[in-house]
């Protein structure tokens, strides 16, 4: 009787999907739905049209009109100071500034006046080097580096708004802080000349919250977007106790603000990254490999490739691919992936690779747990039946669900199993790939307490969401985790 009341819930829920959904994304073996590039993308907006051919640098630049100011904008109007520089008199002489002083200090204030003596010894010398030299002096002695100079003090000049006029890029040492193996932080200035006087113009910051860029590195300062424009771009890297980070700073100068061009966090621990046209748009992307954290908290990892691209006025992720990798818990995501591109023979290839690991599978992690290899497994078995229905081969999925079930008792009964056969039901009565998936994904989402994989995850270990467990659909907004 209770599987009589069972099936019958399960044709009301059928009826119901199928009503809701069939018109407008029902599958057929010739027309998958269009799928995002990987399982973690983020939406890709609309495409920029293919330039054809490499704009060049007009002879002036026109800004646009100044947007509404952002968070970054206001701290830069705090450290910049807003009153005219003046000629230092003849006898003047800087000297090394004092520490931070809690009870009359603030952390603006205290920037700020650092950036006006910076700027007063520009001008009492006009030798950027000299000025940049007397500042490495006044670091902390334990300050280590190699070279003359450290990494947090240079200088370029450019015509950086291709207005006929030379701006100054000065990355100096940031105030009462040293250099070390792992960090050496610098604020990076831009100055321009009025009546001859270096004027502080803006500060480039991290985000309003971090204003110095530990060992920053001129990297590029080109037309990168094809816009016709200067953009300039700086390497900062820095390590904590585990992990080292590389974070690209994109951004142009419009002669009034400092323009960060990047939307996404151009960012990715122990990476390397490149710069590329690879769709030959006139646009480099930017490409970055790696990923790993050093912290056993991370958990379960392995590498991946981050996209950057020029989309909608800025730089954005527009993939995350990761590497491919033979742990039963990744065939088992790539599956996923692969089923969301309609990539079947894939899918079912890596999905088999799954079940076709008999026992009980122990990784050299120690990840795999007896529950948590059953659930992986009863995954693989949905993902590997979801292929055989793609083909209408429902033989095929009645195989996988008894290879299955003769798992037990060596593997214990989990949630994965019973959707299993939930799924079967629902294609049995429907013949309809999609509708049986989405009715596995519901009946799933409804005991998502019971659906994760791991007893413990990682910070840095994927996982799937609630709107993954059925790929076939065209749902790509990020859900609840597994």
């Amino acid at each position: 009787m209770n599987h009589l009341y069972r099936r019958l819930a399960l044709l009301l829920l059928l009826i119901t999907l199928t009503a809701c959904t069939l018109p407008v994304r029902k599958l057929s073996p010739q027309a998958a739905p269009p799928i995002p590039a990987t399982a973690t993308a983020t939406a890709t907006p609309t495409v920029r049209p293919t330039a054809t051919a490499t704009p060049t640098l007009p002879p002036t630049f026109t800004p646009s009109p100044t947007p509404t100011l952002t968070p970054r904008d206001a701290v830069v109007a705090q450290l910049i100071p807003s009153t005219p520089p003046t000629p230092p008199s003849p006898n003047w002489t800087p000297t090394r500034p004092p520490a931070f002083n809690a009870e009359k200090d603030t952390p603006s204030g205290w920037a700020r006046e650092y950036i006006q003596l910076v700027t007063a010894m520009l001008n009492a010398t006009g030798d950027v080097d000299a000025v940049l030299n007397q500042l490495t002096a006044w670091m902390p002695a334990d300050s280590t580096y190699e070279g003359p100079r450290p990494a947090n003090a240079w200088f370029v000049i450019r015509d950086l708004n291709a207005d006929g006029e030379d701006e100054w890029l000065i990355s100096v040492p940031a105030r009462d802080m040293g250099c070390g193996f792992t960090f050496c932080p610098g604020y990076l200035l831009l100055f321009h000349k009025r009546a001859g006087l270096f004027t502080p113009a803006s500060i480039i910051l991290v985000n309003e919250e971090v204003w110095e860029i530990s060992n920053p590195k001129l990297l590029r300062v080109e037309d990168i977007n094809a816009d016709g424009h200067l953009e300039t771009v700086i390497e900062q890297s820095q390590c904590g106790a585990h992990t080292c980070f590389t974070t690209l700073l994109i951004g142009q100068w419009d002669g009034q603000r400092w323009q960060n061009l990047a939307a996404d966090p151009i960012e990715q621990a122990y990476t390397e990254y490149t710069f590329a046209d690879d769709d030959g748009d006139g646009v480099l992307e930017v490409l970055m490999h790696g990923g790993m954290y050093g912290s056993v908290g991370a958990g379960l990892q392995r590498p991946h490739t981050l996209r950057f691209d020029w989309r909608d006025g800025a730089y954005r992720r527009v993939a995350d691919t990761p590497d491919p990798d033979s742990h039963p818990y990744y065939q088992m995501l790539d599956a996923n992936t692969a089923l969301a591109n309609g990539d079947w023979d894939a899918a079912l290839s890596l999905a088999q690779a799954v079940l076709d690991r008999r026992g009980v599978y122990k990784d050299e992690e120690g990840w795999l747990t007896t529950g948590a290899w059953a659930r992986i497994v009863g995954y693989a078995a949905i993902e590997a039946m979801l292929a055989h229905a793609h083909r209408g081969d429902i033989d095929a999925m009645r195989q996988v669900q008894a290879d299955l079930l003769a798992r037990s008792p060596a593997l214990p009964q989990t949630l994965y199993a019973d959707a299993a056969a939930y799924l079967l039901e629902a294609y049995e009565a429907t013949t309809d790939p999609l509708a049986a998936c989405m009715a596995v994904e519901h009946f799933i989402a409804e005991r998502a307490a019971d659906a994760a994989f791991f007893e413990w995850y990682g910070y840095g270990t994927e996982r799937l969401t609630v709107e993954r467990i059925c790929p076939l659909d065209k749902t790509t907004a990020p859900g609840p985790e597994l």
